[in-house]
């Protein structure tokens, strides 16, 4: 991979980690699953402005969330730069990261409980999109 390819690889990398962790943050609020079965989750794709939403139970997301290595997206939102589609529904798709940043999303996974420059900007760009949502 060229240095140009690497960085965006990173970017996409990055921005799909902000995306799980802003929906790490909604998945911990207890009044989520009392009104209903299903809520709502970001497309964990790499656009930085992509606002779609995904419907899911707590079983689905948490199933997800078990590999560090899968994100949720809205359905052709891949980028097989960094990853493969492993899961195919009707309203989503499980893609899992591939080699080249396992690092970074590792990283980033608040599961995971580790600290870096990864998870840093991964915190910083959730808290943005999730303001960002708020004023749409």
């Amino acid at each position: 991979m060229g240095d140009v390819s690497r960085r965006y690889a990173d970017q996409i990398a990055l921005t799909e980690a902000a995306f799980r962790i802003a929906n790490e943050r909604m998945a911990q609020w207890p009044e989520r699953y009392k009104a209903s079965p299903v809520e709502i989750y970001f497309c964990e794709c790499g656009n930085r402005s992509c606002r779609q939403h995904i419907m899911l139970t707590k079983d689905q997301y948490e199933a997800v969330r078990k590999n560090s290595r899968r994100f949720l997206i809205v359905p052709a939102h891949e980028t097989p730069l960094v990853e493969t589609v492993i899961e195919s529904y009707e309203t989503y798709e499980v893609v899992e990261k591939m080699p080249g940043v396992l690092d970074i999303v590792t990283e980033a996974d608040p599961r995971q409980r580790l600290a870096g420059p990864s998870r840093d900007e991964a915190e910083a760009t959730a808290t943005a999109i999730q303001n960002e949502e708020r004023r749409e």
